[in-house]
């Protein structure tokens, strides 16, 4: 009975010494200069989530919540021993009311909060799609013939490839959205996501001042090199409005 009492009393005291040894350490971690730091800093870099604003048919991408995960920030830079910003390490969480799965949805904008918009190029000419191609934030509206029949050549970009919504699209591997003109069709079945782009035919620049906002997606016609000289001095006078021209994929980014 003894040697049993001894055994208990041996455990527990492992126990308690383990406990007591996780308390101290996270006591004398606490005080450390670079904890302190991280904690007393870290709601300035927190967001709290938005969520996603539906509205019948139509949506508009909400925020992911950012906050910072204390202990993985602590450890990347105790590694150097210095509190450094850029070495904070942040989990995400998706708002309630999300874009996610919402396939049903028509995207009619990004999400306002930021300054950002996104521009959508139509155009039915490999030469020219091969011109503007190195701009990653342009995204391209092609017509079904011209991906299948060009295939390999969009395999190898990086652009976002939009197409107007139907239902016999092949090739999906390498289109990432569908387009509506209207506020009835959508590519569910594809579980791609559908925008509804803001097409500006006419007095580019007049319009484009008048259409843009935080969020926009204005698409334009590309058929020849005027129209890519238009473009170039269109994208120009965006960021003189202060303007970042994202992709799609950055653009509805929750």
């Amino acid at each position: 009975m003894k040697k049993i009492l001894n055994i208990i009393i041996t455990i527990f005291i492992l126990i308690f010494s383990f406990y007591y040894t996780h308390i101290i350490s996270i006591y004398i971690k606490n005080q450390d200069f670079i904890m302190q730091k991280i904690i007393n800093n870290k709601d300035k870099f927190e967001i709290q989530a938005i969520d996603a604003i539906i509205d019948n048919d139509t949506i508009i991408p909400g925020k992911s919540a950012k906050k910072v995960n204390i202990e993985a920030s602590y450890k990347k830079m105790k590694r150097v021993n210095k509190y450094t910003e850029s070495l904070y390490v942040f989990d995400y969480k998706l708002p309630d009311i999300s874009l996610k799965n919402n396939y049903d949805k028509l995207i009619i904008s990004g999400n306002p909060i930021n300054k950002n918009i996104s521009i959508l190029v139509k155009l039915n000419d490999l030469e020219i799609l091969k011109k503007l191609k190195d701009n990653k934030s342009l995204n391209f509206i092609l017509n079904e013939s011209f991906i299948n029949e060009n295939y390999y050549d969009l395999k190898n970009i990086s652009n976002n490839i939009v197409i107007l919504e139907n239902t016999n699209l092949i090739n999906l591997d390498i289109i990432d959205y569908c387009y509506s003109l209207s506020f009835n069709s959508y590519c569910t079945i594809y579980n791609k996501y559908t925008i509804k782009p803001n097409f500006i035919t006419n007095n580019y620049f007049y319009n484009t001042y008048k259409y843009i906002e935080n969020g926009s997606i204005l698409a334009y016609n590309i058929i020849n090199e005027s129209n890519i000289n238009d473009l170039s001095n269109i994208i120009t006078y965006i960021k003189t409005l202060n303007y970042h021209i994202v992709s799609l994929d950055e653009l509805i980014k929750e």
